[in-house]
């Protein structure tokens, strides 16, 4: 059976990969992702095998689609290097991309795809740098605390502290006087009521939600540099397979 994959075999690789950009431009790094990828490689080639052509496991079809990426990615550089030459005219010599192949340009984001870290041709090994992502404080917010301050025998406290609201004695009611009758008063004792400090609640909801943003900022920095630092490793991973493939076989 031959290794060349036919052409139902050829169409029915992109459409996978139309339908999946995140496999084809190699941004899924996470583990779980590593694992859901590899599970869709094997049941492509399953397909792709019953159309007849190549035959070729899950790991043979992603590497024909990683030294295929690299083709196409050279070919895009030289049409874009000739066209800046000629004047938007792309050399005569230079070969056509097929419908296929267009349709494999446009899901890796245009001609541009053979444009992107072009310093790459010269240093295969840039250093990647990671956007430090900005420390964000919390202030501690002290939450005054309302303790009762009712008076208790034997004991002192500072009125400075909290106001103090005194409530008069009731004028108690004059009574008859019995010489037979013991007189008893009673003489109300004076409360302290409460001070209630109302808390700022609007300005801490402000303030959390700055915090929040500024958060969500950094996340979305962070995941944009993990997103160029996978696209840089991919087109690593491409100079080096194209390097192994021009040294001769010991």
């Amino acid at each position: 059976m031959t290794n060349r994959p036919s052409y139902a075999q050829l169409e029915g690789l992109v459409e996978f990969l139309e339908q999946n950009p995140g496999i084809a431009k190699g941004l899924l790094r996470t583990t779980q992702a590593k694992l859901e990828t590899k599970r869709k490689w094997a049941t492509l080639a399953t397909s792709l095998n019953s159309l007849g052509g190549a035959n070729k496991d899950g790991q043979g079809w992603a590497k024909y689609w990683a030294e295929k990426k690299c083709r196409l990615k050279k070919q895009c550089a030289q049409m874009s290097s000739s066209m800046r030459l000629t004047g938007g005219e792309t050399a005569s010599n230079l070969p056509t991309l097929s419908a296929l192949d267009q349709r494999l340009v446009a899901v890796m984001g245009g001609h541009e795809f053979g444009n992107r870290d072009s310093r790459l041709a010269v240093d295969p090994f840039p250093e990647l740098t990671i956007p430090t992502s900005p420390i964000i404080e919390i202030p501690v917010i002290e939450t005054p605390v309302i303790e009762d301050t009712s008076p208790v025998p034997g004991t002192s406290h500072d009125d400075t502290s909290q106001p103090i609201c005194l409530i008069p004695p009731a004028t108690p009611t004059p009574t008859p006087v019995h010489s037979h009758h013991t007189i008893t008063v009673t003489i109300p004792q004076t409360r302290r009521r409460r001070s209630l400090i109302p808390r700022p609640q609007n300005a801490d909801m402000e303030q959390f939600a700055r915090i929040e943003e500024r958060r969500v900022e950094a996340e979305i920095k962070t995941a944009e540099a993990l997103a160029k630092i996978a696209e840089h490793m991919g087109t690593i991973g491409c100079a080096l397979l194209e390097i192994s493939r021009k040294m001769p076989e010991p």
